[in-house]
């Protein structure tokens, strides 16, 4: 069966200015481990519920594996207008938002900062979505690549910034270093996108009590 993979993307969340761009993977550096690491890490297939911890390696440059355990906290969906007053394009803006908030530790032996951990959204179409990279003030969720530096023991809660296609809807979330890889994966309940219609709702509702009691 094929898969569609959406690669990662640099986004420039600006008043003014928004630009992306697709890196290649695979074209300088192997993300598949090729030097023995002494670690028990969690095996490829593995299946999870958010809140419960996996140990991952991979080599996500030449020269440098990394071993890290991540948590996947929580996922929650957002409404459209999370991302009111920045610039967006046709698919940004047609897409269906989704903040993760992930645990990280460095459990390995080299420094891994800058690196951008290859955990991804899946959808429904079974399509893998990159986090995003967010530039500017965004500071609802900032997204993005790991901490520099971020040493061995060092430590991160981080809440990362996907998108999934207009129409679709979150499956879970996967590590998938290569492809062919049996991906490890988290499942759990996701929260509801917060509207400010039922905000406003709620606090009309007890204005009238208010006026009621009164």
């Amino acid at each position: 069966m094929w898969r569609t993979v959406v690669l990662s993307t640099t986004l420039a969340v600006s008043l003014a200015s928004c630009s992306g761009s697709d890196p290649q993977p695979g074209a300088e550096t192997d993300p598949t481990p090729t030097e023995a690491v002494d670690v028990a890490s969690t095996e490829p297939g593995t299946d999870l519920e958010f809140g419960e911890p996996a140990t991952l390696v991979w080599q996500p440059a030449q020269h440098l594996t990394g071993v890290l355990d991540l948590i996947v906290d929580s996922v929650a969906e957002q409404p459209q207008s999370v991302f009111d007053g920045w610039r967006r394009d046709d698919a940004m803006a047609t897409a269906r938002p989704y903040f993760v908030t992930v645990s990280l530790t460095n459990t390995g032996e080299t420094d891994l900062g800058g690196q951008a951990v290859p955990l991804y959204l899946r959808d429904e179409t079974g399509s893998l979505g990159a986090p995003w990279t967010l530039g500017g003030d965004f500071t609802a969720c900032q997204s993005g690549p790991l901490p520099t530096p971020f040493e061995p023991g060092a430590e991160a809660d981080m809440c990362l910034v996907y998108l999934a296609p207009d129409g679709t809807r979150i499956q879970d979330m996967v590590f998938e270093p290569t492809e062919g890889y049996d991906a490890i994966t988290w499942t759990g309940d996701v929260a509801g996108p917060e509207k400010k219609s039922e905000k406003k709702s709620e606090k009309a509702r007890r204005q009238e009590g208010g006026r009621k009691s009164g």
